[in-house]
């Protein structure tokens, strides 16, 4: 590809002049009078960014946390929590608003499998997801379920990570004197704050 989604890294392989090859090429363009548009994925990061691997971005954005009821060892499989899992779904696709990711600490780790009772438990665990590291956890910290559509997580809208990708946007439109944006995925918004947030947290990325 050009670039991956999220970093807005370009492929060195393809462009090893960065984004002055494009700086380039819309002078180019704009002598013979065409106009040229930036096309990206809005806020969506791709999983093999390096916001996601080998260490997971703290801001990645999420639905919901749990508490880790007993410590979890590099060999566990499955997690065992304080709060129901008993509303989380392990339906995934293209444009299923929902994931199969926890973040604990730096490590992701996937499930296929919840109790609908207690004691509350993820199960069928892909440990060490993404190339993330496989570790130990402790009982009583933090895992993060990861918000996730179109096959991609999302920052925190209320974080750094958010802001970075909005600023990163901007200096290579600005950099390239790229015409306009094409925020192709902000149709996606809802998966940053609930349906009742969409307007909100988009025309934030865009502002």
């Amino acid at each position: 590809g050009f670039f991956d989604f999220g970093t807005l890294e370009l492929n060195k392989e393809k462009w090893p002049d960065g984004w002055d090859s494009f700086k380039r090429i819309n002078a180019k363009l704009h002598r013979h009078g065409i106009s040229h548009i930036f096309h990206t994925y809005a806020f969506f990061i791709d999983k093999t960014t390096n916001y996601v691997t080998p260490v997971p971005h703290k801001d990645l954005g999420y639905v919901e946390t749990f508490t880790l009821a007993e410590p979890l060892t590099a060999s566990s499989t499955e997690i065992t929590v304080n709060e129901s899992t008993a509303h989380v779904s392990t339906i995934t696709g293209f444009h299923t608003e929902n994931s199969v990711t926890l973040r604990l600490g730096d490590e992701l780790i996937e499930f296929n499998e919840v109790t609908k009772t207690a004691p509350f438990k993820f199960k069928g665990l892909k440990r060490g997801a993404n190339k993330t590291v496989v570790a130990s956890h402790a009982a009583g910290i933090t895992a993060y379920h990861l918000s996730e559509r179109f096959a991609r997580f999302v920052p925190d809208p209320n974080s750094e990570l958010f802001q970075m990708i909005a600023r990163k946007h901007a200096e290579i439109v600005n950099h390239c004197d790229f015409d306009g944006i094409y925020l192709d995925a902000i149709d996606g918004a809802a998966v940053l704050g609930g349906e009742e947030n969409f307007w909100y947290y988009g025309t934030k990325f865009i502002f």
